[in-house]
C-alpha cells in the first residue's frame, strides 16, 4: 500500500509540474507554446462558442444546439394585419446537415427559395493556416452571409479565414487571415471587415490584440487595412484605451464596421467597439474622427445610418464580469445623434413585452417605416416589431425541444437584391 501511495504521488507531483511548465509557455510564450497554443484555442474556442449553459447538455446536444426557450418553432406571425413582403437571408445551424447552412426565406409565403450548404472540407482545404476552435465542422458559424448579386455568399467562420462561395457552397476563393465579425459592402463593391491585425505588444509595450479592419476586394484582394489603436490614439483617446478600468488584450473588440452610404470606405466608416462601450464615425482618408460616444449603451453591437442625422445601436446592456443584463432587464435598441447629443431608445416598451435578451452579438436595422429587425442571437430568435408590437417572429427550432445557434441573419427588402439567380440553379 505504501509503494502504491508513493507511485501515485510522484504521479501526481509529475501532473502538477507539467501543467505548471504548460501554463507558464502558454502566458511566458517559451517552449512548447508553439506546440500547445493551437490545443488552448481549440478548448478555449469549443467552451467560448458552446450553447450548453448545463453539463447534462454538453452530452446529449450538438455544440450549436441548446434548449429552446420559447413555445414554438419557425415562422409565426403576430401580426395579421401586416403585408410583409422581404426576405430574411438566415445563417443558421441545421441539425439535418451536422453544419451551419443558409436559407434564403421569403416570409410572405414562409418558403424557404434556396439553401446554401457550405462545403467545409473544401474551405479548410484552401486555409492551411487557420486555428482550430471555430474553424471545425462542429464550430464553424458562416458568421453575417453578404449575398452577393450573383447567389454567391461571403462569410467567415466567425473568427477565420473569409471565403467566398457559390450558389452549390464551393469556394470561389478565401482569404487565410484572422477575420471576425461584421461584413459589409461600401459604394464600390469592395468588402469591408474586421480582422486581427497582430496579437501582441502594441505600440506602447502593452500586450493587446491589435484590432483593425480590411477592405477586400469582391475577388478576394485585400486592398487596404487600417488599425484602430492607430485611429484612437492619433485622435486623444488615449485614456479611453489605457486610463479606465484593468486593461484587458482584447481591449477594442471590434464587432462593426458599416461604410457610410454611397461612400467608399476610405470616405467614412461606423464603427462599434464593444469593450470599451464606445461607437464612432472613422475617416480612414485623413485619420480623423469626427466624433465618438462612449455608452449609455453597454458592450453594444451594430451601428446603423438611419439618413437623418441619427444612428442605430444595438446595446446588449451587459456588464461583463458579473455576465448581468442591468437597468430594464432586457437589451435596448438606441438612436443617437452626434450633432445634438440626443438619444432616445423608442422600442423600449415592445423589447420588454417581448423580453428580448441577448447578452453577446445580436443585430438592428430599422426599416423604412419605422419598423425594426432584430436577431436576439443568445436564443435563436429573430424578430421584426414597430415601436406598438411584434410583426412576426422566427425561431430556429432544430428538434422538438431544442434550437440551432443564429449568426447574424440578414433582412432583404425585395428590391434590395437580384434575384434572377433563383432560376435553374443546379447542384451536383
Amino acid at each position: 500500500m505504501a509503494k502504491l501511495i508513493r507511485i501515485l504521488a510522484g504521479l501526481y507531483l509529475l501532473a502538477l509540474l507539467f501543467f505548471a511548465w504548460g501554463f507558464a509557455a502558454v502566458r511566458f510564450e517559451v517552449f512548447p507554446y508553439g506546440q500547445l497554443q493551437p490545443l488552448v484555442d481549440e478548448v478555449t474556442a469549443f467552451f467560448a462558442e458552446s450553447h450548453q449553459e448545463k453539463v447534462a447538455d454538453i452530452v446529449r446536444f450538438d455544440h450549436q444546439e441548446r434548449r429552446n426557450s420559447f413555445d414554438f418553432s419557425g415562422l409565426r406571425v403576430v401580426d395579421e394585419s401586416f403585408r410583409e413582403d422581404g426576405y430574411l437571408l438566415i445563417s443558421r445551424y441545421s441539425k439535418a446537415h451536422g453544419q451551419t447552412v443558409v436559407e434564403l426565406l421569403e416570409l410572405a409565403r414562409g418558403e424557404v427559395r434556396h439553401t446554401w450548404v457550405p462545403d467545409l472540407d473544401a474551405i479548410f482545404a484552401l486555409t492551411p493556416n487557420h486555428r482550430g476552435g471555430v474553424n471545425t465542422p462542429m464550430a464553424y458559424r458562416s458568421q453575417h452571409p453578404l449575398l452577393m448579386d450573383n447567389g454567391d455568399l461571403v462569410l467567415t467562420s466567425g473568427e477565420g479565414p473569409l471565403v467566398r462561395i457559390d450558389r452549390c457552397g464551393r469556394p470561389r476563393w478565401a482569404v487565410d487571415r484572422h477575420f471576425h465579425h461584421s461584413i459589409e459592402q461600401d459604394s464600390e463593391g469592395n468588402l469591408v471587415v474586421p480582422i486581427v491585425l497582430a496579437e501582441g505588444p502594441d505600440a506602447n509595450g502593452i500586450p493587446a490584440r491589435d484590432d483593425g479592419f480590411a477592405v477586400v476586394s469582391p475577388e478576394g484582394e485585400i486592398l487596404a487595412e487600417y488599425a484602430i489603436s492607430e485611429a484612437l490614439l492619433d485622435n486623444g483617446y488615449q485614456g479611453l484605451i489605457y486610463g479606465v478600468g484593468v486593461f484587458e488584450a482584447d481591449r477594442y473588440h471590434l464587432n462593426d464596421v458599416q461604410p457610410l452610404a454611397g461612400k467608399a470606405a476610405a470616405d467614412g466608416v461606423l464603427l462599434s467597439i464593444r469593450n470599451l462601450s464606445s461607437v464612432a464615425l472613422f475617416i480612414p482618408a485623413t485619420g480623423e474622427i469626427p466624433w465618438l460616444r462612449t455608452g449609455p449603451w453597454l458592450n453594444q453591437h451594430d451601428i446603423n445610418e438611419l439618413g437623418d442625422g441619427r444612428y442605430s445601436i444595438f446595446g446588449n446592456e451587459l456588464v461583463r464580469g458579473p455576465e448581468k443584463i442591468i437597468g430594464t432587464g432586457h437589451s435596448r435598441v438606441y438612436t443617437y445623434r452626434p450633432d445634438t447629443g440626443e438619444v432616445a431608445t423608442p422600442y423600449d416598451a415592445v423589447l420588454r413585452a417581448a423580453d428580448m435578451r441577448t447578452p453577446y452579438e445580436g443585430r438592428v436595422e430599422i426599416l423604412a417605416n419605422g419598423d425594426a429587425f432584430i436577431e436576439e442571437t443568445n436564443r435563436d430568435r429573430i424578430l421584426r416589431l414597430s415601436p406598438e408590437g411584434v410583426r412576426w417572429e422566427y425561431v430556429n427550432g432544430i428538434s422538438a425541444t431544442t434550437t440551432g445557434a443564429l449568426h447574424w441573419s440578414r433582412y432583404l427588402g425585395r428590391a434590395t437584391f437580384a434575384t434572377d439567380w433563383l432560376e435553374n440553379i443546379r447542384c451536383d
